[in-house]
Formats: C-alpha cells, sequence, structure tokens
C-alpha cells in the first residue's frame, strides 16, 4: 500500500508541475483513482502529501485544488531561491571541487543537446535537467539546513513552467549561465560562482514575468460578471 500511494503521489505531482492541471482545478479522488487504475485510499494519501507540499490546497467547502499563485507568490519564491541559491553556490565553490564542475559539465552538455534537438518534449527535459544541476551544486553545498529550505523551491510549479513559456534565445542565455557557473566552482572561485548564480535567478524571474504578462495580454482582459 505504501508503494502504492508513493506512486500515485509521484504521478500526480509530475502531473501538477508539468500543467496537466490548471491552477485551481479540483484533484477528485474518485476520477483520479480510476485513472491510475488503484483504490481511492492511497490517491487520499497522494493528496495529503500534494497539500504538505504546497502543491495543493484544501478547503471543506471546495475540496483539494491545485495551488495558484499571485503576483506576490511569485515575487517571493523568486526572491527566496536567488538569496538562498547564491549561498548555495559560494558554499558550493569552496567545497564541490572538480568532481562537481565535471558533473555539471555533464548536464550542460545534456542540455544543450537537448536546446539542439528541441521538439515537443523540449521544455520537460530542460525541466528535469535543470533541476539535476541545481540540486547537484545544492548537494555540494554541504548544508542540511540549507538543502531543507530550498527543495521545496527548485521544483516549484511555477518555475518548472517557467520552461513552457521561454523562447529559444532564453533557453541558451539560460545554458550560458550554467556553463559560467561551472567554470567559477571549477575555479573554485566562491564570490564569482554566487554573484553568477544571483544574476541566473534574477534573470530568470525577470524573463518569466515578461513571457507571463505576454501570455496575460495576448488572452486578453478578464470580463467581470
Amino acid at each position: 500500500m505504501a508503494f502504492t500511494a508513493d506512486k500515485a503521489y509521484e504521478v500526480l505531482k509530475q502531473r501538477v508541475i508539468g500543467g496537466a492541471f490548471a491552477p485551481g482545478a479540483q484533484l477528485k479522488e474518485e476520477p483520479i483513482a480510476r485513472d491510475l487504475g488503484i483504490s481511492r485510499t492511497p490517491v487520499r494519501a497522494a493528496l495529503k502529501r500534494l497539500v504538505d507540499d504546497g502543491l495543493a490546497t484544501t478547503d471543506p467547502n471546495r475540496g483539494v485544488r491545485v495551488a495558484e499563485w499571485t503576483e506576490s507568490d511569485i515575487e517571493e519564491t523568486f526572491d527566496l531561491r536567488s538569496m538562498l541559491e547564491a549561498h548555495g553556490a559560494n558554499l558550493a565553490a569552496r567545497r564541490g571541487g572538480v568532481e562537481l564542475a565535471d558533473t555539471l559539465d555533464d548536464l550542460n552538455e545534456h542540455m544543450a543537446q537537448a536546446i539542439d534537438e528541441g521538439g515537443p518534449e523540449l521544455a520537460e527535459r530542460l525541466a528535469q535537467i535543470n533541476s539535476r544541476f541545481h540540486r547537484a551544486i545544492l548537494g555540494a553545498s554541504g548544508s542540511p539546513r540549507l538543502r531543507t529550505m530550498l527543495e521545496g523551491l527548485i521544483d516549484m510549479p511555477l518555475v518548472i513552467r517557467s520552461h513552457h513559456i521561454s523562447t529559444l534565445q532564453d533557453k541558451v542565455q539560460s545554458l550560458q549561465h550554467h556553463r559560467d557557473l561551472a567554470s567559477a566552482i571549477r575555479a573554485g572561485d566562491d564570490e564569482l560562482a554566487r554573484q553568477i548564480m544571483l544574476l541566473h535567478l534574477r534573470v530568470a524571474a525577470h524573463r518569466f514575468k515578461r513571457q507571463r504578462g505576454a501570455l496575460s495580454a495576448a488572452r486578453g482582459p478578464r470580463r467581470t460578471p
């Protein structure tokens, strides 16, 4: 039963992060259980974990729904990532050494290959590689406290969805930041690594807000009832 609940959680988590469910969409036990071919009990446990992780919300009158993100939520998420991950990059440059740099270079090659190949799965591939890249730096920081604070932010839905709305130029620029980070870590330059990570995430924040604003404008103004 525990394995089934874990599997249900992973499937639902990926669907929420990947945008299969719209923000605010209700997550009903029975249809999900039917879709996954399991009973409602593990689905219920999986939904509870999504709520605990901040990926969903629950209300007695509205049930479990996919978490919605306000402008304030977006601003705070990117601000926290910028501060915490910049510190993590600083620590990783001191402690990660050549082994970490080699790992990052390998991930960057995979990212470059994915960009070159393109295709409908590009956003998902880049999201996975990007997560591994940032988690490698976080792991090498040697700070369990920092890892606890950051792990939930790295794979937040709005971070993952940024890969779906970024342009090819944005993707290439992000890859160059990753390469610069790997070089700074290989050189053991902790302050340079901190500054590059800060730049990387600030640019990502501006890029996300720009693209999100463009999409909102394309949809037109909301009608009031």
